[in-house]
């Protein structure tokens, strides 16, 4: 009996000190390589936030623990909006890699006991899409339907084409090919000047009048992919990196919305006190670092993927995201299997809304964030009010309104007027739809005299 106690004694020791990959409520907590006698105890009361209580036992070196929250489930934890802090409530730096934003290295200062890793609820709350039947009007006065399309122009789905890096054979390969499919394209560059005895890749710099000339004709998107690719290693410095690629950008779009998405690049590494919610918010990014399918050669069998990838989406009326880095012979994407890619993607066509990446995130938010009601009605017409409470300032991607006509209406007739009396062309071919701006307004449908 006494040898059976000393077992369990030595397996709970084992469990508690060595720290061997506990799980609480899905989330990983683990020393990073240490086997030393320091132990830790972590314990979760509120659903994103986790207390950790370190025992250093003597341990003089420093330590470093790794903590990994869930990404996908129901425990999914929020984790652009994850900060760290001790036990008197000051903000620790944490070491992330640049699309891994879930899985944080915490360095533990000497004299730090204990820590919590905790989601901050952002101004205004975390978004929650207003429901479904808060983007649909089904009216019994007037018989009439109005839904807010779940993607514009009566398509089932969206694409989203991405290319990273700056590399020049984005503007003398990538662009002029997707101009000859018609195609849009994000274009995630590195736009920082030149740093003394780095090896970076500066072509955005040095192709810098391309580049304006491209933004001029307004065809293509460009996205913030970091100043220099390197990432960094304090606030200050991440700051510099997020904002000045920003302000880069912007001076190449004067006149438009200052959104765009932020990816801060694969084999980097970022380290702040600070959430990334933080340096999204201010600089008006949105979160692209995860859900795209690579389409590096290296991995092979690329464009299959993509066709079963693509089919999937347009069955299930998502956004497919896919990213290319350099198209060329015996370069990451052969020209070949680039133009098959488009090919694919040119034969659903009809089905596909193949857009910039900021313009398919600002469509999504907006229908999210929007609501249809009733005003009056009548047997014929409707009368009805769209709320939509995004920033007009940032999210300009028009909404698509589909319209039911009550069967005693003449399709050929039915109108929709803004609340200026004015009225808006409906779209052509397919289902009864019409284009409108994603603010607030009134309007009305009814058959025409």
């Amino acid at each position: 009996m006494q040898t059976i106690r000393f077992i369990l004694f030595f397996l709970v020791l084992m469990a508690t000190s060595q720290a061997q990959l506990p799980d609480i409520g899905g989330v990983m907590v683990f020393w990073e390589h240490y086997s030393g006698p320091a132990a830790f105890t972590a314990t979760s009361a509120d659903p994103f936030q986790l207390r950790v209580h370190v025992d250093r036992q003597g341990e003089a070196q420093p330590l470093t623990l790794r903590v990994e929250l869930p990404n996908t489930g129901r425990n999914a934890w929020p984790a652009n909006d994850v900060e760290v802090r001790n036990e008197s409530g000051t903000a620790l730096p944490v070491q992330r890699s640049g699309i891994e934003w879930e899985k944080l290295l915490i360095s533990l200062p000497e004299g730090v006991s204990s820590i919590v890793v905790q989601a901050v609820e952002p101004p205004g709350g975390w978004p929650k899409p207003a429901p479904e039947k808060d983007r649909v009007i089904q009216d019994g006065a007037s018989s009439a339907r109005v839904r807010i399309a779940n993607w514009p122009h009566g398509r089932t789905a969206a694409l989203s084409l991405r290319f990273d890096d700056s590399h020049p054979t984005h503007l003398s390969r990538a662009i002029p090919i997707l101009r000859e499919y018609g195609f849009k394209g994000t274009f995630m560059v590195n736009p920082g000047p030149k740093e003394s005895g780095s090896r970076q890749n500066y072509s955005f710099e040095m192709q810098h009048s391309e580049w304006e000339t491209v933004m001029k004709k307004g065809d293509m998107e460009l996205a913030n992919h970091s100043a220099h690719h390197r990432g960094a290693r304090s606030d200050a410095e991440m700051d510099v990196e997020i904002g000045s690629a920003a302000e880069a950008i912007w001076k190449l779009s004067p006149g438009r919305s200052k959104l765009m998405a932020l990816n801060l690049g694969g084999g980097t590494r970022w380290e702040t006190t600070r959430t990334l919610r933080s340096y999204l918010d201010r600089y008006h990014q949105f979160d692209a670092s995860s859900g795209s399918l690579g389409m590096d050669d290296i991995y092979g069998g690329r464009v299959e993927a993509f066709r079963k990838a693509l089919a999937s989406h347009l069955e299930r009326g998502l956004w497919c995201r896919i990213h290319y880095h350099y198209i060329g012979e015996n370069l990451s994407s052969s020209e070949e299997n680039f133009r098959t890619a488009l090919d694919i993607a040119k034969e659903h066509q009809d089905k596909l809304w193949i857009a910039g990446m900021a313009d398919i995130h600002k469509y999504q938010t907006e229908r999210n964030a929007s609501k249809l009601t009733v005003v009056k009605a009548d047997e014929r017409s409707l009368t009805f009010q769209l709320a939509v409470s995004t920033d007009a300032s940032l999210y300009d991607q028009p909404l698509t309104l589909e319209v039911e006509p009550s069967p005693a209406w003449n399709a050929q007739q039915v109108i929709l007027l803004d609340q200026q009396g004015t009225r808006i062309p409906s779209e052509t071919g397919g289902a009864l739809s019409f284009v409108i701006p994603p603010h607030a307004s009134t309007f009305v449908v009814r058959a025409s005299p």
